[in-house]
């Protein structure tokens, strides 16, 4: 098969798809470096990796319907920021636990969806739900543009 061509399973090949792999690998370590700072309780560096206008909302429902309650919702960094900050550092948060990070690309612009399992730092029962993701690349380097977690299950046992 010749570099770029798609196979059986319509996968691409790799040579053909060097940008692709490069903006794919770049978005998973954003996604990964949020689970990071999350885990490490540093407020500010989460906000910090959306654009100045991001998104980040929080439901309860599932993903897959449009039957959800929107929970919380932030619109740019400052009130992302000053959302975190709510729960107060230092206070129990979340460690989140990536799976299934599933990743688009389309030029500037990407879509994802993963799985997180929130364990909680202090030992409290956690949660688990999806993440469907927005990316933007500004300069150079990927953002969130938006985040959307919806909660599938709360105040049982993962």
């Amino acid at each position: 098969m010749p570099d770029g061509a798609s196979g059986p399973d319509g996968v691409t090949g790799i040579a053909g798809q060097p940008d692709a792999l490069a903006a794919k690998q770049a978005i998973t370590e954003l996604v990964y470096r949020y689970a990071q700072v999350v885990r490490y309780d540093r407020l500010d560096e989460t906000a910090d990796l959306y654009v100045a206008d991001g998104l980040f909302e929080v439901r309860r429902g599932a993903c897959d319907r449009d039957e959800h309650v929107v929970q919380s919702r932030e619109v740019g960094r400052d009130a992302i920021r000053a959302m975190l900050r709510q729960g107060g550092k230092g206070n129990p948060h979340p460690v989140p636990l990536i799976h299934n990070l599933l990743i688009e690309v389309d030029g500037d612009t990407a879509s994802a969806t993963c799985v997180m399992e929130g364990r909680m730092s202090s030992g409290e029962v956690g949660f688990w739900g999806e993440y469907r993701d927005s990316f933007a690349r500004v300069d150079g380097r990927w953002f969130f543009s938006a985040r959307v977690f919806t909660i599938f299950e709360a105040g049982s046992s993962i």
